[in-house]
């Protein structure tokens, strides 16, 4: 039987992330088998009902629970059958990963017929206030490349006859000018913290055009008749 895990408090971050999924992507409150593939504390995976949710990080930072379950894994090698998943979260992960058509790949193939992957990435064009701060997190947070475009998330899947992509971007201009004063915030006062960071997603809810944030989006499995005919 796998250990079961609880989230620690959210890092800032991950707590804007949450609101901004749940309020704008339009994850779903409750669904089949999850999977969170770079799950980190397990903050969003704890959000979605489920009655299995699986996460998988190199290094995921959770505590024992009778709610969630976690095992360490490579996101170029899950560790899981054909067709499992009903829903797999990918929030801020691909940017991490050298191989990410490898990650796709993978997703895909364990993804059942009808699932949904949802995903968040920075755009090409995130930059961070002031623009220095851009390469330092890219470096620090371990990211391997500084965003994607429409057309290079597109590239990932391998058969766009079978998968359907959609996004949109989310600009997130309060989140990047005060990301820097925010990360020393949470860790003297993470309540004022958090308070700080509900008032950046509201101000970043009524700014959300432009293109130095990220991408959101879903990729759907089309569903052929004969797949249908036999769910």
């Amino acid at each position: 039987m796998m250990p079961e895990f609880y989230p620690i408090t959210p890092h800032f971050a991950a707590y804007y992330r949450s609101m901004l999924i749940k309020d704008q992507l339009g994850l779903p409150e409750r669904a089949g088998r999850v999977l969170d593939v770079g799950c980190d504390d397990g903050y969003i995976m704890s959000r979605v009902d489920a009655p299995l949710r699986l996460g998988l990080d190199l290094n995921p930072r959770l505590r024992p629970s009778a709610a969630l379950s976690v095992a360490r894994a490579s996101a170029t090698a899950l560790p899981a059958l054909v067709g499992t998943f009903d829903c797999i979260l990918a929030f801020d992960i691909l940017e991490h990963v050298e191989d990410d058509r490898a990650m796709m790949r993978e997703m895909l193939r364990v993804l059942a017929p009808g699932g949904t992957i949802w995903f968040t990435t920075p755009a090409l064009g995130f930059r961070m206030f002031p623009a220095w701060l851009t390469a330092y997190t890219n470096r620090s947070f371990g990211h391997v490349r500084n965003g994607y475009t429409p057309e290079s998330l597109g590239a990932l899947l391998p058969d766009r006859e079978r998968w359907t992509i959609e996004y949109f971007y989310w600009n997130e201009p309060a989140l990047r000018l005060l990301f820097a004063p925010l990360h020393f915030l949470n860790l003297a006062a993470p309540g004022p913290a958090a308070a700080l960071t509900r008032l950046c997603y509201r101000l970043d809810s009524a700014f959300r055009e432009g293109r130095r944030g990220h991408l959101l989006g879903r990729v759907r499995h089309r569903v052929s008749e004969r797949e249908m005919a036999s769910l």
